[in-house]
């Protein structure tokens, strides 16, 4: 429910036009201010359980930011640039030079603004695939699992698969908001990276006057997601939208903005 007590109700009749097979939307409403608590929720299909396509680097992020605060990776360190990271799809990196040096700060722009599938690769090397699950299983988070790197393609069937829940993503958001996924510095710079996401045609395509987007969003073909933090004046909303059966994405990325304008009115 927010503030004003009209409740989650523009965001459900939002959610329930959105064009594809299957859907699911969380919300978490982030801060003291809301009725019911910190951490007030809405969720429909939550648990259930996607294709997370590009989705899942906002959890590879907060294992590298936990890795960063423990001391085993350093933002100014320049990983040797490694062949096996080399995969086409989003990003520029698969173009550039193969020798290109990059710090680990750079690759983190690129893994999260860009959705740069080479730079995401360099940072689960970095980080190691099972470390990242591992830091999401400290955190309590649910429904997220890393199973393999970033292909530049759909996967086959022996190669195994990343899967995301909208709760569990709407989880890792708000445990990002409120300092709680890591230190408040590594926190506040993972926030300062979300809101530097070039991708804003789904969730943060429409959103109310002041209010500030930061997000991740995630495509492949069938598939569109999005997940962000809405900032504004009235507080903080973590809104998550998983579609999958998706026929014609603009369609998809339209009703997904309708989603975003809805749980941005909350926070105006």
């Amino acid at each position: 429910m927010n503030r004003d007590g009209r409740g989650w109700d523009g965001v459900v009749a939002a959610a329930g036009r959105l064009p594809s097979r299957r859907w699911a939307v969380a919300v978490r409403g982030i801060g003291p201010g809301w009725p019911g608590g910190p951490d007030a929720a809405w969720s429909a299909q939550g648990d259930a359980s996607f294709p997370a396509a590009s989705t899942i680097k906002v959890a590879i992020l907060v294992a590298l930011g936990r890795e960063i605060d423990a001391g085993r990776v350093a933002l100014d360190q320049s990983p040797s640039p490694h062949p096996g990271d080399r995969v086409g799809g989003t990003g520029v990196l698969a173009e550039m030079a193969p020798d290109l040096t990059l710090t680990v700060a750079d690759l983190a722009y690129l893994m999260i603004a860009i959705s740069d599938n080479t730079a995401s690769n360099a940072v689960i090397r970095l980080v190691g695939r099972p470390a990242v699950n591992a830091h999401l299983d400290t955190l309590g988070v649910t429904g997220i699992d890393l199973g393999r790197p970033f292909l530049g393609r759909l996967p086959r069937s022996d190669e195994g698969e990343n899967h995301v829940t909208a709760n569990g993503l709407a989880d890792v958001l708000s445990l990002i908001a409120t300092d709680r996924a890591a230190s408040p510095a590594t926190c506040a710079w993972m926030r300062g990276l979300l809101m530097r996401q070039q991708h804003r045609d789904r969730l943060g395509r429409d959103l109310p006057t002041g209010v500030a987007f930061g997000g991740k969003s995630g495509s492949l073909p069938g598939i569109a997601h999005d997940a962000a933090l809405l900032d504004g004046p009235g507080g903080m909303v973590a809104v998550v939208v998983l579609t999958e059966g998706v026929e014609d994405e603009f369609a998809a990325g339209a009703a997904t903005g309708r989603v975003g304008r809805a749980a941005g009115e909350l926070v105006r």
